[in-house]
């Protein structure tokens, strides 16, 4: 590993970490939103009375489309939590001396361990698995790249949960 892969690793992972508090707070603003969609809901007959049923109509959909945006938002900051740390896992093995010696002992390539790897799990996922491991075989830092793409995906789908929260809520306050 070149010096240059060091800083990178040590750069894009501190950068990832943040994921864990935005996941956090995403369990958070989903219950927020949750409840405001169950509260309009429960109170729908007395909500009718002052606001349009269209404007109803279009908050709950709003409101359910922040929700599966917050989901997504969250699963996918679970994924990269917990990707990092086998990475680190791996590595800390990996740098060991047991972990030297477990290498030292490898009676196959690493491509056919790639292969065997993803042997169990089932389609898609085992593609997925083998082409990641090839691509971790020609590229130390691939898992370190595609857990930084991950993690700009759930900003994404974090800010797309909170705008259409938002106009979910100007939704109603402008039907009335």
């Amino acid at each position: 590993m070149q010096p240059e892969h060091v800083f990178k690793k040590v750069a894009w992972r501190g950068t990832v970490e943040i994921g864990s508090a935005l996941e956090k707070s995403t369990t958070w603003t989903i219950g927020g939103v949750a409840a405001i969609a169950g509260l309009l809901v429960s109170n729908l007959e007395s909500i009718a009375q002052i606001v349009s049923l269209t404007g109803i109509r279009a908050s709950i959909i709003l409101f359910a489309a922040s929700l599966l945006a917050g989901a997504i938002s969250k699963q996918i900051g679970m994924a990269v939590i917990a990707g990092v740390h086998t990475i680190k896992q791996i590595e800390s093995l990996l740098s060991s001396d047991a972990g030297q010696h477990l290498m030292g002992q490898m009676t196959i390539e690493p491509r056919q361990l790639v292969h065997e790897l993803a042997e169990p799990f089932l389609w898609p996922m085992s593609i997925l698995v083998r082409k990641s491991g090839e691509r971790g075989i020609a590229d130390y830092l691939s898992a370190d790249k595609r857990y930084v793409k991950m993690f700009c995906l759930q900003i994404a789908f974090n800010a797309l949960h909170g705008l259409l929260a938002l106009a979910a809520l100007l939704v109603i306050g402008l039907s009335i």
